[in-house]
């Protein structure tokens, strides 16, 4: 999850943001990611504030909340790489929920730290090159920061992205990363969710994977027996899960399943043009913590496939790839795919990207 930041401060680390390479926070909550300055004006179970935006850049345009209709308003920016990682899961739920009431709208925010004619224009080219993996409406706060203003800041958010869902009768029902929001809506528009008990039991299930997790750490059986179990009891957080499983059987040493599941990860991700699931095989197997046992096929296989479904003129492709030939120790092709990287960076990302591909260089000679 990005926290609020400066554009100042930007270095690689936005770069690699946007290439998909940061951890998805699917178990965090943006709200406690900071400690609110202020106790909030908005809360889950207070009305929903006004909606009003600069320009919707994608859908159909509205101004309220109809009555009966349920509405999820996510926050994002481009240089936000959790938010890019969730957009084609926010995809798959407008997709599966549009027949039944429910409007996703996500909001561009925080995109620079001083507005001008340039920041819409970017917000924009943004969701054209995306196409179809912004499969819902979105829309764009602009300079006046109203939605901030009045949504994000009143209800104490710090992070993005950061989704409010708001039920049928305008209320706030939950408010939270998106990556969860497959329980909350199928229960909101069902008309079941408790406003206590629902994020209870987020919590209960988070713990649940968390501590099968960490059962691969003692042996294989016990580490399926624990992640089959906790599939049993909240099957619908399980849908998404199977990264995080990849990475416990990675941290228990369970090479030759894991890697049985990456390829399964990297083929899915391929056959429906998705990168999330390419870049979370990347993150485990590449940088510092990499295997011991690395299958270097794969790592190859993941990185040419993001790179192939990726947008080249950007940096981030360029990166996973130098990322991924370190890992493999292809030091001659990782220097060439840094420096690709470097000559289609914009002039005031050059040093700080130079500086970490250099680093990067440093580790892998370690």
């Amino acid at each position: 999850m990005a926290m609020r930041t400066s554009l100042a401060s930007f270095t690689l680390l936005s770069l690699v943001l946007a290439a998909g390479l940061a951890p998805v926070a699917a178990a965090q909550d943006a709200a406690t990611a900071v400690p609110a300055k202020a106790e909030p004006t908005v809360k889950v179970g207070s009305p929903a504030p006004e909606f009003k935006v600069e320009k919707f850049l994608k859908g159909t345009p509205f101004t309220g909340f109809e009555k009966g209709k349920v509405y999820v308003i996510e926050f994002w920016a481009t240089w936000c790489g959790p938010c890019i990682t969730s957009m084609p899961h926010i995809s798959e739920l407008q997709h599966e929920y549009a027949d039944k009431g429910v409007t996703i709208c996500g909001v561009n925010i925080w995109e620079d730290q001083e507005y001008s004619e340039n920041t819409l224009t970017k917000a924009a080219d943004f969701v054209t090159k995306k196409g179809d993996g912004m499969a819902y409406t979105v829309a764009y706060d602009g300079a006046a920061k109203f939605m901030d203003t009045n949504w994000m800041r009143a209800a104490g958010r710090n992070g993005i992205p950061s989704a409010f869902v708001v039920d049928g009768t305008g209320t706030i029902a939950w408010m939270g990363h998106p990556m969860q929001l497959d329980v909350v809506l199928a229960e909101v528009v069902a008309g079941k969710w408790d406003i206590v008990e629902g994020p209870a039991r987020i919590k209960a299930a988070n713990k649940a994977f968390a501590d099968a997790a960490k059962a691969y750490e003692a042996g294989l059986t016990e580490g399926d027996k624990a992640w089959g179990e906790a599939i049993e009891a909240y099957p619908i957080m399980g849908k998404g899960m199977a990264t995080e499983r990849f990475d416990a059987l990675i941290s228990g040493k369970h090479y030759k399943q894991a890697y049985t599941l990456g390829n399964e990860l990297v083929d899915s991700g391929i056959k429906n043009k998705r990168t999330d699931d390419i870049t979370s095989v990347l993150r485990s197997l590449t940088g510092p913590n990499k295997p011991a046992d690395l299958d270097k096929e794969l790592v190859l296989k993941a990185a040419k496939a993001n790179f192939d479904l990726s947008d080249q003129s950007t940096v981030g492709p360029h990166v996973v790839m130098a990322s991924a030939y370190y890992a493999v120790g292809d030091a001659e092709k990782a220097k060439a795919a840094a420096a690709k990287a470097v000559e289609v960076a914009e002039p005031g990302q050059r040093e700080g990207l130079e500086n970490y591909l250099k680093q990067m260089e440093a580790n892998a000679s370690k």
